[in-house]
Parts: structure tokens; C-alpha cells; sequence
């Protein structure tokens, strides 16, 4: 036994010394320096010659799966960009005059989200729904439901108003939607002429300038087919008693826009208040009228509980004569909350849209009232919108 412990060191020594030189030739060739170069008119060594026997370079292989598209395959939408935010000018400064419509620009947002994104992110335009077929329009009397980048002229007529006067009613709007973000958009609408009928029988008609509304909408939460906004407005008083002015109101309302199932019918609608805040100070005789839609409406008197549902179906696509031609019925709901002696308001009727040329598009809409004491016969609404 004793003979065979230095055959055992002597082994042990030799395979540490075989490991020592193999490790001390590999570190000699990796630290040697590189061939010379060739004498003039030979060829230059390739990569091959040059690192032929070290180690083959680590690839670092990506991930396996991948996020999928925001808009389904199939319809020429681009997979979403990141998520980019910006500085509140350059937010509002891309909302108002970037391309809202690059492809991947725009991104699903939902209600969990509401605090900690969309706000530094510029406004895009949402997909057309699921199949592509129903962009996210506004439609004259019904809810808007969906964010927008657009102004707007917009004429009402009032055939044989219900009032001591008579006569008809006329009304010209000037409005804007102006989105800040992704989450925030202002509303102006400007009446700029408000007339109808008066007791003087030596004035005939009266022309004055409307009550001026203002309202932001909070982006609530928004997928290929539902939008759904918050909103609160106010109505100031810059009119006149006698055409239906001078009140002060504000009016907080929810409004949605679907595509249910996919296809080219888009059904939307939205209920809020009418909270008028100086009606002390108006006519003796409250008044409800039908308000809402593209263009937010007339004041009213009285504390009112509103509510409106539409459905509409998309008959062309965008680059056709009357592109993008939607038929659609709204329903107009307006409950007075003081007064037990007014009457519930029902208002329905047709509406359409349609492309002209250049982003200009054409909207007509008619009402019908069909409870309680008629304001009017017939309300007609006609725009001309451009969308930039």
C-alpha cells in the first residue's frame, strides 16, 4: 500500500498538468495576435480564415410569441405602435395636427387604464369596428359616443312652433370638436342666429345670437367596436329670453358608440341632466326642447333627465359616390323632474350621412315629436361637416 501513494500523486499531478497546458494554449491562441497582412497583390484573408476554430459567437434569440395585432388581420390595418407618450404641448399639439390616422397608431384604452394612460398620448382615430365597414361617425340627433376631429355648420328648422307667436323657428350653428389626448376632447358650439315668431306685431320675426356651449368628454374606455364617453358641458347664457336664451346650464351625460357583432350596423345612444342654474330669473312658462346629438342643444327651463338610442347600418364603402352612406332612426327621450304638469318628450326620426369630397360630408336629420304638447310639428336639421 505504501508503494502504490506516490504512483497516485504522480498520477493526480500529471492530469493536473495535462489541464494546466490545454487551458494556457487555448488562452495563447485567443490572445495572439492577428495574421499579417498579405503582401501586395494577394488576396485579403476572409472572415472564415480569420476565426477559423474559436468559438462560434452567442445569438440571443427573441421571444417566442408576440403580442398580436390592435385590428384584425385580414382588413389592411397595421399592427399597433408602442406605446409613445409626450409632454402636455406636443400631446396637444399631435391630437390637434398630427395623423390621426397612421397605421398602428391607434391602441385599444380600457376603463382600468383610465388614470395612468391616454393622457400623454395623441388623439388617433379608431378602426372602423371589427370588419372595417362602420367608421366612428357623428350623426346629427343622436349621441355622440366617440371622439371626433372635426368642425362643423349646422341649420334647424322648426315648423309651426307652439308658442303665443306661432310661426317657425330657425337656427344656425358654428361648432368644433378639438381632441387634446387620447382621454380628453373640447367641444364650442356657436349659435350664431337663433329667430323665430314674436308677439310684437310690429317686429314680426327676431333674430338674435344663441346660448354658447362649451363641454369636455373624458374617453372612458374604447376597443374595435365600444366607445364610451364621459361628459360635461355647460350652455352659457349669451341669448336672448325671447328666442329661447339667456339661460345658464349645465349638463353631465354618458354616451356610447358599438358595432355589435362585427357588421356594418352601429348601435349607439347616451342618457344624461339638463340642470339649469338661473331659471329663477326667465319666463314664467317653463319650456322643454329637444337637445343633444352632434351639435348639443337648446337650454332648457326646466330640470330634465335625458336619454337617446340610435341604429344605423353603413350601405358603401369610402371611395364611392356618397361613400360611407349610413341610414339610421334615433330616439329622443326628455323627462321634466320639477314640473308634473310638463309633459315626457318623445322625439324619433331618420337620419343620414355621407361622404362629398375631401373629408366634407353631408347630414341630414328629421324629428318627429310624438307626446305631450308638441314644441314644433317637425324639427330638420341639415350640416355640412370637415373633418381635418
Amino acid at each position: 500500500m505504501a508503494g502504490c501513494r506516490p504512483l497516485r500523486l504522480r498520477g493526480r499531478f500529471a492530469a493536473a498538468l495535462t489541464v494546466t497546458l490545454i487551458a494556457s494554449a487555448g488562452v495563447a491562441r485567443a490572445q495572439a495576435p492577428p495574421p499579417p497582412l498579405p503582401p501586395a497583390g494577394m488576396p485579403a484573408p476572409g472572415l472564415s480564415d480569420l476565426y477559423d476554430g474559436l468559438p462560434a459567437p452567442m445569438v440571443m434569440t427573441g421571444p417566442v410569441t408576440a403580442p398580436g395585432p390592435a385590428y384584425p388581420p385580414g382588413y389592411g390595418a397595421a399592427p399597433p405602435m408602442p406605446r409613445v407618450e409626450m409632454g402636455v404641448l406636443d400631446t396637444i399639439a399631435e391630437s390637434i395636427f398630427g395623423d390621426a390616422s397612421a397605421p398602428g397608431k391607434w391602441r385599444p384604452l380600457s376603463l382600468g387604464t383610465f388614470f395612468s394612460e391616454g393622457w400623454l398620448e395623441p388623439w388617433a382615430g379608431g378602426p372602423a369596428g371589427r370588419s372595417g365597414l362602420t367608421p366612428r361617425h357623428g350623426w346629427l340627433g343622436a349621441f355622440e359616443g366617440v371622439f371626433y376631429r372635426l368642425w362643423l355648420v349646422d341649420m334647424i328648422y322648426q315648423n309651426n312652433l307652439n308658442r303665443p307667436y306661432g310661426g317657425n323657428g330657425y337656427r344656425g350653428d358654428a361648432a368644433i370638436f378639438i381632441p387634446f389626448s387620447r382621454r380628453f376632447e373640447l367641444f364650442l358650439n356657436v349659435p350664431f342666429v337663433t329667430a323665430n315668431g314674436t308677439e310684437d306685431p310690429t317686429r314680426g320675426y327676431r333674430s338674435d345670437f344663441g346660448d354658447i356651449s362649451i363641454a369636455g368628454s373624458f374617453l372612458l374606455s374604447e376597443t374595435e367596436s365600444f366607445t364610451q364617453l364621459f361628459t360635461l358641458g355647460a350652455i352659457v347664457p349669451t341669448g336672448q329670453t325671447e328666442t329661447g336664451g339667456d339661460l345658464m346650464t349645465i349638463f353631465p351625460r354618458y354616451s356610447f358608440w358599438s358595432n355589435p357583432g362585427g357588421g356594418a350596423w352601429v348601435f349607439r345612444g347616451g342618457t344624461g341632466i339638463n340642470v339649469p342654474l338661473n331659471k329663477n330669473d326667465q319666463r314664467p312658462d317653463p319650456v322643454i326642447e329637444p337637445g343633444g346629438g352632434l351639435v348639443f342643444g337648446e337650454s332648457t327651463s326646466q330640470t330634465s333627465y335625458n336619454a337617446a338610442l340610435a341604429l344605423g347600418r353603413y350601405f358603401t364603402p369610402h371611395d364611392v359616390p356618397f361613400g360611407d352612406l349610413v341610414l339610421y332612426a334615433n330616439c329622443n327621450l326628455i323627462v321634466p323632474l320639477e314640473d308634473d304638469n310638463l309633459p315626457t318628450y318623445v322625439g324619433v326620426g331618420p337620419g343620414t350621412r355621407f361622404h362629398i369630397a375631401n373629408n366634407f360630408w353631408f347630414l341630414h336629420y328629421w324629428e318627429f315629436p310624438l307626446t305631450g304638447d308638441k314644441p314644433y310639428d317637425y324639427q330638420m336639421s341639415t350640416a355640412i361637416v370637415k373633418a381635418y
